[in-house]
């Protein structure tokens, strides 16, 4: 089973470690508008939201990509780009509903999230724990913990249930 990117909002404290680490992955330059990760900051309601390709089942991007470059890797399910044929002509991000690709300036190309080849950086230096690489079936056991433990509190060896 493949493993995905998941992220947990709720944790996420737009400290923007995540699109630093990326950019500097990616690009080489401490530039995090050329992540492949942005944070949504909604200051006045308190929300940090990191946003990265969503790996669509059907991507809008591939269909409005003009040159035929983003497809779907049978193996791993991720939305793949063979940027040595992009021609940067954004059509592809105008289309992602997401906002989950990124033009970058120094090689003029669109690239999405690849996952850093199995070992997103962005997962390993968040410091809250906001982004997770798992797979489909962790994540339900790590939801079903999460909803345990908000349903009760445990005071050394009492447990107080919230009903």
């Amino acid at each position: 089973m493949n493993k995905q990117l998941w992220i947990i909002s709720e944790k996420c404290t737009g400290c923007g470690l995540c699109e630093m680490v990326c950019a500097i992955g990616k690009t080489g330059q401490c530039m995090p508008y050329q992540a492949r990760i942005s944070v949504w900051r909604i200051a006045e309601q308190g929300i940090n939201m990191p946003m990265t390709c969503q790996q669509c089942e059907n991507p809008p991007c591939a269909a409005a990509c003009l040159m035929n470059v983003i497809s779907k890797d049978d193996a791993t399910g991720r939305t793949v780009r063979r940027l040595e044929s992009c021609i940067g002509c954004r059509a592809c991000q105008s289309a992602c509903p997401f906002e989950g690709c990124t033009y970058d300036y120094l090689e003029d190309v669109v690239a999405n999230c690849d996952h850093c080849g199995g070992d997103p950086q962005c997962v390993r230096y968040c410091p809250e724990h906001a982004l997770l690489y798992i797979r489909s079936d962790e994540l339900l056991e790590e939801k079903r913990n999460s909803m345990a433990s908000s349903r009760c509190m445990t005071d050394n060896a009492n447990t107080i249930w919230k009903l």
